[in-house]
């Protein structure tokens, strides 16, 4: 219950006395008892009980006649702890994992946990037992309206209120509800709950990223034009698991913003989420750290997304928007231009182990070191299908691939693949994809053998920015490195090197490990580099050694998906010409081959 409806129960029983009274008094209240001890709607319900007002009674004599009444509403605003038999309308937000917990008696018990809202606010919600079978049961999704009926309410240690479901209570879904649409109380038959209130979906209630920089709170809804391929890494999490985080960028009418989701929920993950797509995210928070935002999610965020191809000029920022089928993966031909893997090695940093004759094996035959091994794969899309997208590039990440038999894999391999997701250019293998040897492989069979490598290699001029490649270049200058000071205080090693073709300049640039495989590079010697990522040049600021400790230096700049500042030569080292729109980025899966 809000303090606006506390107060006008209290005004109701007592007319003498004015809302500023009431409040005054509640205080009062609060200084008298201590801080940190009392909310504000805690002090009222002690005003309350001094006045001699049954603010409970008042309340759950409202939630029976919700019960025994379907056409009394109850909104999330009107609930408090302590309420018994609660049936309440609402849409879901969220959706956790399933978590067992043992009793002291020995047995388990089950529980599920859901965010729902409604048009006044959002709330908690813990499915114990039976009930938390119902998300499976019923197919309910984010943005489905529910039904949960003879529930009771309790509070958290934060003083946060959170609906539990018992024995005795139930849990209905409407029979479909999209997540962008708004839907009056239904029940799971289609006949009418009789709220005869509008329950606005997650995109009716959702924001433009850009607009987060000045708020605050949990269970944010936010929509945004995905720019920047999503990050998918592991991490300890604080029970010790190993858990997933996924990190990308998301652009709004006026500005970028970071969106991390901690410990991933498959299930709450679109399967396909292409670049310059619409992505809706819904119960994130606000992180601030100085000026910089970002917004950040866990387990139960939902991540959906609708194709767009940018905004517009209009009013509209999203019209024109075609739906994406995120939940099918069919068949993709696929050829293998490059193969890396990436390992632990004694000091716990990873080392590449990259080569042109590089051959890949995945399979319950492998080794034990390849549990510690991210394995990569530069591939195109082969056959007829290549289509329009003639130049696109994927990165295959095959570090979860397993199979009951061996499978190997080697550079110009052409192979078919079930994907279990595609996030931005990068494709995903795991456990449950199908995978094979195509039967027409090999130059012999299928007529394309190197020439198909050819095809692929892309002009510097032709580069988009965000986008993976395959160049064909000549080293034009000595590699450069520096250190410098990162936006975290960490000091870091940056290298780069001019490289050219027929078309235009770049600056090949790499960061930390990666710097090794530009430091090897000579003038005048002809390289070919696979997976290279696409970035625009900013002005940034470079960091020498002799000026290391200098706190005017490395802090400007922004950070890129690996989490490492952008910063580029200052005017007296640089090494290119104005027509140097891109820069092109090592990350830890490029492959770079000498071409004698």
């Amino acid at each position: 219950m809000d303090t606006e409806s506390i107060v006008a129960t209290i005004l109701k029983h007592r007319p003498d006395l004015s809302k500023e009274d009431v409040l005054a008094m509640a205080r009062e209240k609060m200084r008298s008892i201590g801080a940190g001890y009392l909310t504000e709607q805690g002090a009222l319900f002690l005003v309350a009980a001094d006045l001699g007002i049954r603010i409970d009674e008042e309340l759950m004599g409202r939630m029976r006649m919700a019960t025994a009444s379907s056409s009394v509403y109850v909104a999330l605003k009107d609930l408090y702890s302590g309420a018994r038999d609660v049936s309440i309308t609402a849409r879901v937000m969220k959706i956790y994992p399933v978590k067992r917990y043992s009793r002291s008696d020995g047995t388990s018990s089950r529980l599920r946990r859901l965010v729902v809202y409604d048009n006044d606010k959002s709330i908690n919600v813990n499915l114990w037992d039976d009930a938390a079978d119902a998300v499976e049961r019923l197919g309910i999704k984010a943005g489905d309206v529910i039904r949960i009926s003879r529930a009771y309410v309790r509070s958290n240690l934060n003083g946060s209120l959170v609906i539990n479901t018992g024995m005795k209570s139930s849990v209905e879904s409407t029979s479909s509800a999209g997540y962008d649409s708004t839907s009056k109380g239904m029940n799971s038959t289609g006949t009418g709950m009789g709220t005869g209130v509008e329950i606005m979906g997650l995109e009716d209630i959702a924001m433009d990223v850009s607009d987060v920089a000045s708020l605050d709170g949990d269970n944010l809804v936010i929509t945004g034009i995905l720019c920047s391929n999503p990050m998918i890494s592991t991490y300890r999490n604080r029970d010790g698991e190993e858990s997933k985080v996924m990190s990308m960028l998301l652009q709004g009418r006026a500005s970028k913003v970071r969106v991390v989701i901690w410990d991933i929920n498959y299930a709450n993950l679109a399967r396909m989420i292409p670049l310059n797509s619409r992505v809706l995210v819904a119960g994130v928070k606000v992180k601030r750290d100085g000026e910089r935002v970002e917004l950040h999610g866990d387990a139960g965020s939902i991540v959906k997304t609708l194709r767009h191809k940018g905004y517009t000029s209009s009013d509209d920022a999203y019209a024109g928007v075609d739906v994406v089928d995120e939940d099918y993966l069919g068949l993709m031909k696929l050829r293998i231009l490059a193969i890396n893997s990436v390992e632990d090695d004694e000091h716990g940093k990873k080392k590449d182990s990259s080569s042109a004759t590089t051959t890949a094996t995945m399979g319950s035959n492998s080794s034990s070191s390849s549990s510690s091994m991210s394995k990569y794969a530069i591939v195109m899309v082969d056959g007829e299908e290549r289509g329009n997208e003639a130049k696109a590039m994927y990165l295959l990440d095959i570090s979860s691939l397993k199979h009951g038999g061996e499978v190997r894999m080697r550079e110009e391999m052409s192979i078919e693949c079930i994907p279990s997701r595609i996030l931005g250019y990068t494709i995903y293998l795991d456990e449950d994809s199908y995978i094979a040897v195509r039967e027409d492989e090999g130059s012999e069979k299928g007529g394309r053998g190197r020439g198909a490598v050819y095809e692929h290699i892309s002009k510097i001029a032709d580069v988009e920015e965000e986008r993976l490649y395959a160049i064909e270049a000549i080293v034009l200058t000595m590699p450069k490195v520096d250190e410098v000071r990162l936006r975290n205080g960490r000091i870091g090693r940056r290298a780069e090197v001019l490289v050219g073709d027929d078309t235009r300049e770049a600056r090949l640039i790499a960061w930390d490990r990666q710097v090794e495989s530009i430091e090897a590079l000579r003038i005048g010697e002809r390289i070919r580099v696979y997976g290279v990522v696409a970035k625009r040049r900013a002005e940034m600021v470079v960091m020498r050694k002799d000026r290391i400790n200098d706190n005017n230096y490395g802090s400007e700049g922004d950070e890129d998906e690996d989490g490492v500042a952008n910063i580029s030569n200052d005017s007296d080292n640089n090494n290119n010409s104005s027509s140097d729109v891109y820069e092109l980025h090592v990350r830890q899966f490029t492959v770079i081959k000498h071409i004698g």
